[in-house]
């Protein structure tokens, strides 16, 4: 790997991450050409007789230039160095989406109905497989050259604390995202090899001499009066210089940066579904995804259930039981009937080996098909396929008062399954640590969400049905 190195260094001795961009747009210009091919020869046709008919031609030319001003608009040409997979995969997405859109566009506006939909099926389905590959095949080959000591920036942090001690440890754990760690600068004395000088004496002649790329510096070092100094001097010698704000004390674990004008504001919690767009894809897909279910599987799975509920225990095939939507509101939520009518339903919780519950009801809750009939709930509105699964009125009203941000999981609707529960954490809560964890988990789903975490829930879940799980009572 070292002569790799040296061998790469003196065939590019400038910045390799430069022309990353430009080797990413190259690419798909290569899989662009090579699926308009690849449609025309599963139609049976051949080159010269597409490219005699001009719309061919101009259909062609704008699906390049129709990619490249998405990519462009878009910049999903850039994957950075903290950019994860499903960040890549979700930008390569929105790209896609926006390019089919204009190329209906175009086909309306310029009436060209006549070319076949089998054409325009294969070439985007030779596109779309080629662009994820392409993408993802840059991802990882960046993470391996940077693991293995390529295309790194060297970096130095001022402030020896346990903010920048949380740094130096990221920097050390993820070698992939090629961060080498050259030491502490800091203006107290302290007895650890890795503080490599005083902060204002040394600094300057170290960036130097080990060609420092970034400069991280912890916020309680601002008022130090060489701080404007420093950030001359790096500007100057065109380095990098990047704050590590000081948050002791705040329980938030998602900041987001917005300017108003040139104000710099922080909010205290991301949420992306406050986005429309972002609430509009996900509202799509609840509707789609949760008909199918209703057609293809709940048509004549929901009888046989019905039938067998029946024959099991007496009562009603279908319970419907208060639960807390989204903002604290109230909606009924719909559930087969697991248990013998019993007057404790809206106030117990079940337990393991809770006399209440069917032999066929343990069945039904062990693979989650009790909460089928909750697609319904999906479709009037009151739920999503995938959010924080939606607890009993006394549970919100208790754990509101002992759990303090408990409350948050509220900020989007309940889900018919969700991350807590794909994670395990799902069943009965002895104690405020236990509902915790699931309170942490629902509300990293709200700051983290995107439309490929509710496909890896939902994957989860279906691998949890067939598994069954133990804490499932």
């Amino acid at each position: 790997m070292r002569f790799l190195q040296e061998f790469l260094k003196s065939l590019f001795p400038f910045r390799i991450s430069r022309f990353i961009p430009i080797f990413i747009v190259t690419g798909d210009l290569v899989f662009l050409v090579s699926s308009f091919l690849g449609a025309v020869q599963v139609q049976g046709n051949s080159l010269d007789s597409v490219f005699s008919r001009p719309v061919y031609y101009w259909f062609f030319l704008f699906a390049i230039l129709s990619w490249f001003a998405c990519v462009l608009v878009l910049k999903s040409f850039t994957i950075k160095r903290i950019k994860s997979l499903d960040r890549v995969a979700k930008d390569t997405i929105e790209t896609l989406l926006y390019h089919v859109f204009l190329v209906s566009v175009y086909i309306v506006a310029t009436e060209a109905y006549f070319i076949p939909r089998n054409y325009l099926l294969s070439f985007y389905s030779f596109f779309i497989s080629g662009i994820f590959a392409w993408r993802f095949s840059i991802y990882v080959s960046l993470g391996y050259f940077r693991k293995h000591g390529l295309n790194y920036r060297n970096v130095v942090i001022i402030g020896y604390n346990p903010y920048g001690l949380s740094l130096k440890q990221y920097f050390e754990k993820n070698p992939e995202l090629g961060y080498r760690f050259k030491g502490f600068f800091d203006h107290r004395p302290h007895r650890n090899a890795s503080i490599v000088g005083k902060f204002q004496r040394s600094i300057e002649d170290f960036l130097k001499q080990e060609n420092i790329d970034e400069v991280y510096v912890c916020q309680s070092y601002l008022k130090h009066r060489y701080f404007r100094h420093l950030v001359r001097y790096t500007e100057s010698h065109f380095l990098k210089i990047k704050l590590l704000p000081d948050i002791k004390g705040l329980i938030f674990d998602d900041l987001e940066l917005e300017f108003y004008s040139d104000l710099p504001i922080v909010s205290f919690r991301r949420e992306p579904l406050q986005n429309e767009m972002n609430a509009a894809l996900k509202r799509v897909f609840d509707v789609v995804f949760s008909s199918f279910v209703l057609v293809a599987i709940c048509s004549w799975l929901f009888p046989i259930i019905a039938i067998l509920i029946r024959l099991d225990s007496k009562g009603p095939v279908f319970f419907f039981q208060k639960r807390s939507g989204r903002a604290g509101k109230d909606f009924l939520c719909l559930k087969f009937r697991t248990m013998v009518v019993n007057e404790e339903a809206d106030t117990r919780q079940a337990t393991r080996n809770d006399n209440r519950i069917t032999r066929l009801g343990r069945f039904l809750r062990e693979t989650n098909i009790d909460e089928l009939p909750q697609f319904i709930n999906v479709l009037l509105g009151d739920m999503s396929v995938v959010g924080p699964r939606p607890h009993m009125i006394r549970h919100t009203e208790e754990y509101s008062k002992t759990i303090s941000n408990y409350m948050l999981r509220h900020l989007i609707k309940p889900g018919v399954t969700g991350l807590a529960q794909a994670k395990g954490y799902r069943g009965q809560t002895n104690d405020n640590y236990s509902m915790r964890n699931r309170v942490r988990v629902d509300i990293l789903y709200i700051e983290r969400w995107s439309f490929f975490l509710d496909i890896k829930v939902i994957g989860l879940t279906l691998v949890n049905m067939m598994r069954g799980q133990d804490n499932a009572y």
